[in-house]
């Protein structure tokens, strides 16, 4: 455990937005303040039609992010550069599954099971970190792994559609086709890993334990799916959904899904990443077939190795050198100090309260932030994270900026802090959603902190 000195947590940095676009946005804004009530009221009803539920409130932006292009283009670049090496150390330690276990603590079996998806280079098609954009370095948060890719990516096209018809973006010169879509490039990475040599089946994987989580007790997951299938369908694909016992190859090689009668050309995990680590059996039994690169000859896109690819791996990214990496444009991409601590770490914890995040890595969530809860929380913290199910992070605050929201109907600008996820595909900067609350010290948006919204960027 490294040793540092108690001190209160940094004032929040200013998000490193283009501030020329940000005022030029804000003068049309004032001018179409009075249609914004309407335009958003159209827009909650055309989605509505379309059976998607989306955010009210505060949690409906006003205006995209203005990030320059530049900044954007290299942190994706440098990013991408972080996981290839990150995935280097993985396929050269891999060998050794019990001492890796040591370093990334999601079970050596499971380790030596997934092993063969390091070979696939379809591991690094896509990628959606969450992070901290700050002038100098974009902090790495969270790398995400299935699901959470598939909606988060598909709710920026509803953010797309209300900036099509958003009368400040449209009188203010900003070009429609200059807000990058997510969702798009997620399609054209599923056409690229595809055979056309005969009409394409895409199967989207989830693990059967967490099926009823997206079908059932969120609409808004679900809708967020069916968007996904529906945008492949209008593609000229097949499409299927199946779960990790249901792939099988037949007598000539080729890739099945039970229930369907046509050959599988691209299997696609759309699964949340610790389903696999908190359910790991049917990987060396039933689901087999899904632990290497392919289904006989369909592909995986995203092998199920990416379940090591967590928050609890960034200990192992910084002692391997995997991260920071420079990026071209002088930024660094980096993870914030983590440790996994036992119960020696008990007195640091602490005395170091207000610099430090608690949390729960690769099986379900916990975060506690030390400057958001009082001694009493922090201890019992302290307590759940004395095993190597938890990292402890040094506190680094969201960086604020300020959103035009309706409140009441009327236009009002409020400070918010921000989370930034790009979508990074083959390397390449794709869009980007970005979450916000109202300002607050210790924010978290993961769960979701009341009023929370998402708005997307605009590349300038």
């Amino acid at each position: 455990m490294k040793q540092v000195r108690s001190r209160r947590p940094e004032r929040a940095p200013v998000l490193p937005e283009d501030r020329e676009a940000v005022a030029h946005f804000r003068r049309h804004l004032a001018r179409h303040g009075s249609k914004m009530a309407d335009t958003v009221r159209a827009f909650e009803r055309r989605w509505k039609k379309q059976g998607v539920d989306t955010l009210h409130g505060v949690g409906i932006p006003l205006r995209p992010l203005f990030i320059p292009r530049a900044r954007l283009d290299a942190l994706s670049e440098g990013f991408q550069q972080g996981m290839a090496r990150l995935l280097d150390q993985l396929a050269r330690d891999v060998h050794q599954p019990e001492a890796l276990h040591r370093q990334v603590p999601v079970g050596a079996k499971l380790l030596g099971a997934l092993a063969p998806g390091l070979a696939s280079p379809h591991t690094l098609t896509w990628f959606r970190p969450d992070g901290f954009l700050l002038p100098d370095r974009y902090v790495l948060g969270e790398i995400n792994y299935g699901n959470g890719v598939v909606v988060s990516i598909g709710y920026t096209e509803c953010l797309f559609d209300l900036f099509s018809t958003h009368p400040a973006f449209l009188s203010g010169g900003f070009a429609r086709g200059d807000l990058d879509r997510p969702f798009m490039g997620w399609l054209a990475a599923i056409e690229a890993a595809i055979d056309y040599h005969r009409p394409a089946h895409v199967a989207l994987i989830s693990h059967r334990e967490e099926w009823p989580f997206v079908v059932e007790d969120s609409d808004r997951v679900r809708h967020q799916v069916e968007q996904a299938v529906k945008r492949l369908l209008a593609r000229g694909l097949s499409v299927s959904f199946g779960h990790e016992d249901e792939a099988w190859v037949d007598s000539r090689g080729r890739a099945r899904l039970k229930g369907s009668s046509l050959p599988v050309d691209l299997f696609v995990m759309v699964t949340i990443s610790c389903s696999f680590i908190d359910r790991p059996e049917p990987l060396w039994g039933a689901a087999r077939a899904l632990t290497g690169t392919h289904v006989g000859s369909a592909p995986i896109v995203k092998p199920l190795i990416g379940v090591a690819l967590d928050k609890g791996v960034l200990p192992y990214a910084n002692d391997t050198g995997a991260l920071p990496v420079a990026c071209r444009d002088g930024t660094w991409v980096v993870a914030p100090d983590t440790w996994y601590v036992g119960p020696e770490a008990k007195d640091f914890l602490l005395e170091n309260q207000r610099q430090l995040v608690i949390k729960r890595s690769f099986v379900g969530k916990d975060t506690v932030i030390g400057a958001a809860v009082d001694e009493e929380q922090w201890r019992g913290a302290v307590a759940r994270s004395a095993n190597r199910e938890y990292v402890v992070q040094r506190y680094q605050p969201l960086p604020r900026t300020e959103l035009p929201v309706l409140i009441d109907g009327k236009v009002e600008w409020i400070p918010v802090r921000v989370e930034l996820t790009p979508f990074i595909v083959h390397g390449r900067y794709s869009g980007a959603l970005a979450r916000y609350a109202p300002d607050a010290p210790g924010l978290v948006l993961s769960p979701p902190p009341e009023g929370m919204g998402m708005t997307m960027v605009y590349a300038t």
